[in-house]
């Protein structure tokens, strides 16, 4: 059946004449009867009755109307939905990212995303690298943050470099330097990152000096580091993300170095099919929320990761 001729039906029950109906429809009087006796013919039983110069409703076209009606209300529903969309206050983001996002800074930058879309579903997933690697290889997942060591099919990547910083106890005499160099680092206890390259790059700087620090603590996540700066066991090289969180407390401070010392990720996306424009808008408030904490971010072209392969020693 057509829904032209369940409209005729709806407007002249509404409207109780057929000629009243025409007028709404901006239809002839015949056209409107047309449509209702081929709406007959489909369903198999008459909806009116004619008594007089009146069309009653039938027993069955009575039936049939509520019906219809439950039609009409969900097409009515269809606008609202439309227009959610187009505001896009609507629909899923599914995302998968490596601890070091999702303790403080990930959930800021959702915190925003999702009071401009409030209907939105979010899902967020923590995971080391690899493992946010396979929920994005498998295409349930619409972007995720990680380390990348290796070509992996069905990925697409943008590469992300920004320097990394000193966290230092407010109390240390280091607090006064307006920048950090290799040399004040030397005699200091330095809370070690387990397994990572920005910690292999800096003991790599000390041997070339000659340099050595306190190595008494070592850990697997900046987190942690940055809780160890906080009750001042000693200072943290690490990345800018987690160093602006951990500043937030008085007793810390954040210096930059004055040596260049990359800190490097992916964002990825999966890469069969298309960008999820929340995704797009989530990468967008990625982006100011980091200039606005004045982390420079030098972002990549989109690359196929299955094409390409980098010898970053992340884990």
């Amino acid at each position: 059946m057509k829904l032209s001729q369940l409209n005729a039906f709806k407007a002249v029950i509404e409207c109780q004449t057929v000629t009243a109906a025409a007028e709404r429809l901006n239809l002839s009087q015949p056209a409107v009867s047309r449509l209702i006796a081929g709406l007959e013919q489909r369903i198999g039983f008459k909806l009116f009755i004619r008594k007089g110069n009146r069309l009653v409703l039938s027993d069955e076209g009575e039936a049939f109307y509520f019906e219809v009606a439950k039609v009409f209300d969900a097409i009515a529903g269809l606008d609202n939905a439309a227009e959610s969309i187009r505001a896009n206050h609507f629909g899923n983001l599914n995302i998968a990212t490596m601890p070091l996002f999702s303790h403080a800074f990930l959930p800021r930058i959702l915190a925003a995303v999702i009071k401009q879309s409030p209907r939105m579903k979010v899902g967020v997933k923590t995971d080391r690298s690899e493992g946010v690697v396979r929920r994005v290889q498998s295409q349930t997942i619409d972007i995720g943050f990680a380390f990348i060591t290796e070509a992996y099919p069905g990925v697409m990547a943008q590469q992300v470099v920004c320097e990394c910083v000193c966290l230092i106890p407010a109390s240390s005499p280091l607090a006064e330097f307006a920048a950090i160099d290799i040399q004040d680092i030397a005699g200091q206890v330095l809370i070690r990152h387990e397994k990572d390259s920005t910690q292999l790059k800096v003991d790599r700087l000390l041997r070339r000096y000659n340099l050595t620090a306190i190595e008494s603590v070592e850990v697997s996540f900046a987190s942690t580091a940055a809780a160890l700066v906080r009750e001042g066991i000693g200072i943290a090289i690490t990345d800018p993300f987690t160093a602006h969180m951990a500043s937030e407390h008085d007793n810390v401070v954040m210096r930059p170095l004055k040596f260049s010392l990359p800190f490097e990720f992916e964002i990825l996306y999966p890469a069969l099919k298309p960008l999820h424009h929340h995704a797009e808008r989530f990468v967008e408030q990625f982006m100011l929320q980091a200039d606005e904490m004045g982390i420079y971010l030098n972002i990549g072209a989109m690359r196929d990761l299955n094409d390409s392969k980098t010898d970053q020693d992340h884990s």
